[in-house]
């Protein structure tokens, strides 16, 4: 195995070879910069950016952001006890305090749920990243593998999914801190200085504390030194079993975090507290679909999924339809040897095309499905290891060209590089106004994944946000058809609430409490709303007292009670739930108005305006 010589940060940045001239260089002009000079790679880098990703700003909420914005009260106002909250609790399953702290600064600086205000949030992140990446790459390569490099970073298609998308805020917040951490520590090859290291622990712990996904920097770190030749030193060692400590210790809690919410958890609109409903030995499989052994199986294939995604980036999706094995056959086998070939050029490569190839697998380790993930492959996901393979192809291309020192063959593979960098910068263009709205996304997305039930909720689901109900029950029906899960039910049985068809959604509601798997405490409220829109009043206030002694401060529960009360004529009762209702969401910016906020809760603007009229002002 061929070793690499033993470099400083930025010792590449001006190594010239015999036969090179960079002055006559696409990508080498950087190097000849002085001055104020320097700023200009920077200001071409944010120019890109800012002209592919600007139309973002007057894109809609999709898909997520319902959750992580719309109905996501820790956002809702910067005071002490959301900053508590934030800090001390979980959301949707997350440890990201980082994360909603920066969402709460964008909903205070759009004046409420303004999407221009968070996508610029976003924007502004991404091309942070972007400057960040370049600034890090020049200290550790020369300016003009760093400069082809994040070009590409910059105009590579998957990269939609993260930067149009609110929902991944907390993906380019941490990829910000991560870089950051990353320049302190190549600044420790050069300096023991104890402040270097401690500037790196602390950014790392940013990362963590915006996404989880960076946990797997030590590695990357570790792997930095080897690629520098560094000799083990103690000091050294010690910074980084502190590294690899703090990556291990928010492993766990995100461990902790991931298991379903308590009853009465804090922090999102209405909380869908968990009911202890038996859970069946296949709804747990499910989680980890096949078992541990068709996971290691399919993981060659996974990642050569991405590979192919990094060279030819087609189709971009929000959902990717990817074939999964249950057993040994001609194709996985295939996807291994494969894999096993590469592995095999990995150790006979030097170190300085080990890293960034390690640096590829490495930080695709989280989502291979070695650990379960309902979500198999994504776009997204490319966001961070992609940039090894651009780096890699970067390295190879200029290191072949300043051997050879032909210039006519500089320019030729230089202008080649300069059509893939258009290519990709057009296709993101192309595809960039599928985000505009959930609709726009989902009716693109449906086109590749017609036999997935996930696909046409996600169509049915913004049909109903934009009041098309009937074209959302025949979506929603398919999903149920193709399989017939309680979250599935469950949307279809509201998409009929909607429309007033009480029979069809009750029926939705009793299969879904009926398939055994975990299902949210909501689903009273909701069977219990559909009985009273039958006007079956003893059945609705069975199911509201069963929710109340599962969890007795649940918002939804707790209206449709209200209801109940007021149609028996008790209306001192109804009037006192009503209020404890809007006490419990005093958070929530709705709660200031009753009629906009029990609208949202009951779903039929005609019958909050009667209940309220009739109950007089609270």
């Amino acid at each position: 195995m061929r070793t690499g010589a033993e470099t400083e940060p930025g010792a590449q940045a001006g190594t010239a070879l015999p036969g090179r001239n960079p002055g006559l260089s696409l990508f080498g002009f950087p190097e000849q910069l002085e001055g104020l000079g320097k700023l200009l790679p920077y200001g071409l880098l944010l120019s890109i950016t800012l002209a592919l990703y600007g139309p973002t700003l007057f894109f809609d909420f999709v898909s997520d952001d319902r959750r992580y914005v719309l109905e996501n009260l820790q956002i809702r106002r910067l005071t002490w006890d959301h900053f508590r909250e934030m800090w001390t609790s979980s959301y949707f399953s997350n440890y990201a305090p980082l994360h909603n702290l920066i969402m709460a600064v964008a909903y205070a600086a759009g004046g409420g749920l303004d999407p221009f205000a968070f996508h610029l949030t976003q924007l502004v992140l991404h091309a942070a990243c972007v400057a960040a990446l370049y600034f890090l790459l020049s200290a550790i390569e020369s300016k003009q593998v760093a400069l082809l490099a994040t070009v590409l970073f910059a105009v590579y298609p998957p990269n939609l999914e993260t930067v149009a998308w609110v929902a991944e805020i907390k993906s380019t917040l941490a990829f910000l801190f991560f870089l950051v951490s990353f320049w302190f520590y190549a600044r420790m090859g050069r300096s023991e200085r104890p402040r270097n290291g401690a500037w790196c622990a602390l950014f790392l712990i940013l990362s963590l504390l915006s996404k989880i996904n960076t946990v797997v920097a030590p590695g990357i770190f570790l792997l930095y030194d080897y690629k520098q030749g560094y000799a083990v030193k103690k000091g050294r060692v010690w910074s980084l079993s502190c590294l690899f400590l703090i990556s291990a210790l928010f492993a766990w809690v995100h461990m902790i975090s991931a298991r379903p919410m308590s009853l009465g958890a804090p922090g999102m609109l209405l909380e869908e507290s968990i009911v202890d409903f038996a859970v069946s030995p296949s709804s747990l499989a499910s989680g980890y679909f096949g078992g541990l052994n068709v996971h290691l199986l399919n993981l060659p294939g996974l990642l050569l999924f991405y590979v192919r995604m990094v060279v030819f980036p087609y189709p971009l999706s929000i959902w990717h339809m990817v074939r999964i094995y249950g057993a040994l056959n001609w194709q996985s086998g295939l996807a291994w040897i494969a894999v096993l070939v590469w592995l095999w050029i990995l150790y006979r490569s030097s170190r300085e095309y080990q890293f960034w190839q390690l640096w590829f697998i490495v930080f695709l380790l989280p989502v291979l499905q070695i650990v379960p993930n309902s979500i198999w492959v994504a776009d997204r996901y490319l966001y961070i290891p992609a940039i090894g393979a651009f780096v890699l192809l970067a390295k190879l291309l200029f290191n072949f060209l300043d051997r050879h020192g032909d210039r006519r063959l500089r320019w030729s593979a230089e202008l080649a590089c300069l059509g893939i960098i258009l290519s990709f910068a057009w296709s993101t263009h192309q595809h960039l106004p599928v985000w505009r709205s959930g609709l726009s996304l989902w009716q693109d997305t449906i086109k590749g994944c017609m036999t997935s039930p996930y696909c046409h909720r996600g169509l049915g689901e913004a049909y109903v946000a934009i009041g098309y109900r009937y074209h959302a029950i025949e979506e929603l029906f398919r999903a149920v058809q193709l399989r017939p899960a309680s979250t599935y039910l469950i949307s279809l049985g509201d998409a009929y609430t909607d429309v007033g068809d009480y029979k069809r959604a009750l029926v939705a509601y009793r299969l879904a409490q009926q398939t055994g798997e975990l299902v949210p405490i909501n689903i009273l409220a909701k069977v219990a709303r559909a009985h009273y829109g039958l006007g079956e009043l003893q059945p609705a206030r069975a199911a509201v007292n069963r929710g109340l002694e599962l969890n007795p401060n649940n918002p939804r529960v707790l209206t449709v009670k209200a209801f109940i009360d007021w149609k028996m004529g008790d209306r001192e009762q109804a009037r006192a739930t009503l209020r404890k209702v809007l006490e419990l969401n005093a958070e929530d910016s709705l709660s200031a108005h009753p009629r906009d906020f029990f609208t949202f809760v009951w779903g039929n603007q005609a019958e909050v305006s009667a209940i309220l009229s009739d109950l007089g002002p609270f």
